[in-house]
C-alpha cells in the first residue's frame, strides 16, 4: 500500500492552457513581492518569512517522496537536525565558513535517507512511517547523549551569517535573500524533476509498482533515490536554519518529532503535488499557529487541529488545489459567456 495525497486532476484543454500562461505570471508576481519584503518591514518580521523560507525546503522534499512517490516519512526533523549540527559543529568548532558546510550537510543528509529508504524496499505504508517515526522521536535523545559535541539542550552556538562588507545589506535582510533564493532554485529544480521523465517514473511507482517495472522504471533505485533527495533538501533547510539563527538545540522544535509533523502538515495543508503548495503550507504551518495562541491560546491547539482535519476531508489537493480549481471554474465560465 502506498500513500496517495493529492493526486493531480485531468484539466479540460483550455484550463490547462490558461494554467500554463498565468502560472509564470503569478510566480513572478509573487517572487517580485517577496524580494521587496526585507526592505519594507523590520528585522523580526523578517526572520518570520526566512523561517517560512526555511520551511518549505524539507516541505518540498516530503511532497516529492509523498505527494509524487506515494512513500511517507516522518523523519524530517532527523534529517534536518543533521544538516543543522553539520553546520553549527563546523562552524563553531572548526572555523569553516557556513556557506562552506553546505555540500557537506547536503551530502550526509542524503546518506542518512538512502539508510533509511532501504527498508521501503521491502516494507510500505504504516510500517515504513512507524521506522521513521521512530528515527525522528530518537533523533533528540542522540543530540543529548553527544551534548559534549552537540550542547545538548544549551544548544549549540555559532556565528551567523552576515552580509559580505561589499552588499549594503543589513544582516536579516541578507539572511533572508540567501534562503529566498536558495528556495526558488530548489522550487525550479524540483518543477523541472517532476515534469520530466523522472516526475512519470514517481507517479507511474505511486500508482502501481509492477506497471511501473514493466515499463522500465527501477522501483527499488527509485525508491531508495527519493529518500535521499527529500532527506538532503531538509538538510539543506537545517544548515540554513543554524546560519541564519546562530543556535540550534536538542529542544529546536524542527529536530524533534514535532518538527516532522509540521513538515509533513506543509504538504497536507498547502497541496503534496503542486509547486506553491509546499511554500503556502509552510507559511501557514509556521505564521496560523502563532496568530491562533495570540487570540487564545488555551483554544489554539484544537483550532488548528480542526482546521487540519477539515483540509483533510474537504480539499484532498490543498490549498494550492483549490486555488486551481478556483481558476478553472473562473476559466470555464469566461468560455460559457463566449
Amino acid at each position: 500500500m502506498t500513500l496517495t495525497l493529492g493526486r493531480p486532476r485531468e484539466l479540460r484543454p483550455a484550463a490547462s492552457t490558461a494554467r500554463r500562461r498565468a502560472f509564470p505570471f503569478l510566480c513572478a508576481l509573487l517572487l517580485a513581492a517577496a524580494v521587496l519584503i526585507p526592505f519594507v518591514n523590520p528585522p523580526y518580521i523578517v526572520q518570520d518569512y526566512t523561517r517560512i523560507c526555511v520551511v518549505a525546503l524539507p516541505a518540498i522534499g516530503l511532497s516529492l517522496l509523498t505527494g509524487y512517490g506515494g512513500l511517507i516519512s516522518l523523519g524530517q526533523g532527523a534529517f534536518f537536525g543533521i544538516g543543522a549540527y553539520t553546520t553549527a559543529i563546523l562552524v563553531a568548532d572548526y572555523g569553516w565558513a557556513w556557506w562552506a558546510t553546505l555540500p557537506l550537510a547536503l551530502v550526509l543528509a542524503f546518506a542518512a535517507g538512502m539508510l533509511v529508504g532501504a527498508p521501503a524496499l521491502r516494507i510500505r505504508g504504516v510500517y515504513l512511517a512507524i521506522i521513521t517515526l521512530v528515527l525522528g522521536a530518537l533523533f533528540p535523545a542522540v543530540v543529548m547523549r553527544f551534548g559534549a559535541v552537540t550542547g545538548g539542550n544549551q544548544g549549540k552556538p555559532l556565528a551567523a551569517m552576515t552580509a559580505p562588507p561589499w552588499l549594503p545589506l543589513a544582516a536579516d535582510q541578507f539572511r533572508y535573500l540567501i534562503c529566498l533564493f536558495t528556495l526558488v532554485a530548489v522550487l525550479v529544480l524540483t518543477r523541472n524533476l517532476t515534469r520530466g521523465q523522472a516526475g512519470r517514473a514517481l507517479v507511474a511507482m505511486r500508482d502501481d509498482e509492477s506497471a511501473a517495472a514493466l515499463m522500465g522504471v527501477d522501483v527499488a533505485r527509485t525508491k531508495v533515490a527519493l529518500f535521499g533527495i527529500s532527506a538532503a533538501l531538509a538538510g539543506l533547510a537545517g544548515s540554513l536554519f543554524a546560519a541564519t539563527h546562530g543556535i540550534v538545540s536538542s529542544e529546536t522544535a524542527y529536530v524533534t518529532l514535532t518538527g516532522s509533523i509540521q513538515f509533513l502538515s506543509a504538504i497536507v495543508i498547502g497541496g503534496a503535488t503542486s509547486t506553491l503548495g509546499p511554500v503556502i503550507g509552510a507559511a501557514v504551518t509556521e505564521r496560523l499557529p502563532d496568530l491562533l495562541s495570540d487570540i487564545d491560546p488555551v483554544l489554539a491547539p484544537a483550532v488548528y487541529g480542526g482546521l487540519l482535519v477539515v483540509v483533510v476531508l474537504v480539499m484532498r489537493d490543498g490549498l494550492a488545489g483549490l486555488a486551481g480549481r478556483v481558476f478553472d471554474k473562473l476559466v470555464r465560465r469566461k468560455e460559457e459567456h463566449r
